[in-house]
């Protein structure tokens, strides 16, 4: 399935599902078939998530029992909705830097190391599809980066790469918005790289437009992923290439680590960031992220 987190006019966020390129308002479908209140995990994708297989496995069981003319009348279509985080308040947002050699070659980052090197974001910089970047009056160098991003749907800790996937609930798309000027600090002699400002200024982590279960994709490690902004390709990959995969990077952060049901964690990269080109974003661009298997994430430069 495919659950979005979306809200139509002054409503908050509620829970949706992607049926036949419409959207299934699930409060409103149970409401008006049953008659009465849904249970709380109908209330956001964040509490499915929460709720594990048993909550999966009830929406599942809704949305399957529907016919076809309760799908239609009960659904919306793409373009009338306002899109949320897939997981609207996620515990952690953890990241990958430089996980394919493509990417860490055009940075000037050659070596291969042994483990995985992950950053934190911040959880408030996250914004849905459709939403704009805005930039920043303090950086004149912000920058795209796609990447698949998995969705943890089980509390974690010390999860070997041989049981990782069993965490797994799904994927999205993320844009690891960065902003290279802020990355340098006067203390960067001796702290390293402006972690914070560098990458989590308001608005730099465009997330979704929906978090696909994995069922719906047996292998995340064979996706393409293309990244334009305004229909120029800048990147063109396969998550194939990724140096460390899925379960290395989950063993390694859950390593003294609790991971939790809706934490993020992003994969990484390919080349064509605008710090290898020097093609930074600018008001009016737009940028598309698109993975197989799960769409498309679009986010307009403001």
């Amino acid at each position: 399935m495919k659950l979005l987190n979306f809200s139509v006019g002054e409503s908050g966020p509620r829970l949706g599902v992607l049926l036949e390129g419409r959207i299934l308002d699930v409060k409103r479908a149970y409401m008006q078939l049953k008659d009465f209140e849904p249970p709380s995990w109908f209330d956001s994708v964040d509490n499915v998530v929460r709720g594990g297989e048993d909550a999966l496995g009830l929406l599942r069981k809704f949305v399957d029992a529907l016919t076809n003319s309760e799908r239609e009348r009960l659904s919306l279509p793409l373009d009338s909705v306002t899109y949320h985080p897939p997981i609207l308040r996620p515990e952690k947002v953890l990241n990958m830097s430089v996980n394919y050699a493509s990417h860490g070659k055009e940075t000037g980052r050659n070596n291969i190391y042994k483990e995985p090197f992950l950053f934190v974001k911040l959880p408030s910089c996250l914004i849905g599809h459709e939403r704009p970047i805005v930039l920043p009056r303090s950086s004149s160098q912000v920058d795209y980066e796609g990447e698949l991003a998995v969705v943890m749907g089980r509390r974690g800790k010390y999860v070997s790469a041989s049981e990782a996937f069993k965490y797994v609930i799904g994927y999205t798309i993320m844009n690891d918005v960065s902003f290279r000027d802020r990355r340098i600090h006067p203390a960067t002699p001796d702290f390293g790289l402006n972690w914070l400002h560098g990458k989590s200024l308001d608005s730099g982590s465009p997330v979704g437009p929906w978090l696909v279960t994995k069922d719906e994709i047996p292998d995340p490690h064979n996706l393409s992923l293309v990244t334009t902004v305004n229909g120029e390709v800048r990147q063109n990959d396969n998550t194939r290439n990724m140096i460390f995969k899925i379960p290395e990077i989950i063993e390694y952060a859950s390593e003294d680590i609790t991971l939790r049901p809706g934490d993020i964690i992003s994969t990484g990269t390919p080349a064509g960031v605008g710090l290898g080109t020097g093609k930074y974003l600018r008001k009016g661009d737009l940028v598309s992220v698109k993975i197989e298997g799960i769409g498309e994430l679009r986010n307009p430069v403001q």
